[in-house]
């Protein structure tokens, strides 16, 4: 009983880890109303550049964490499948 309610202690926070959907930290850059001159302009240029360089990164991010689900997922369904085939 004991080994059972450690158990059950070690894997709670595992078991909640995917429950916080994760969001990015990109920062949108200011549209200016006109731009004054080249410079804001061209500043404005690298930031919507920086801007979506941390958009994309995150998403290949969240893309990559869906893959592992899946193949874990696909890796349980195949044990199972096969456990199941053999008995």
């Amino acid at each position: 009983m004991r080994a059972l309610l450690l158990l059950g202690m070690l894997l709670s926070p595992l078991a909640f880890a995917d429950t916080i959907e994760p969001s990015h930290d990109c920062s949108q850059p200011s549209v200016p109303y006109e731009f004054e001159d080249q410079n804001e302009r061209d500043q404005f240029n690298a930031e919507v550049e920086e801007y979506k360089s941390c958009i994309t990164d995150f998403v290949e991010e969240q893309q990559d964490a869906i893959r592992k689900h899946k193949s874990a997922a696909d890796d349980a369904i195949e044990e199972w499948n096969s456990f199941a085939r053999s008995t």
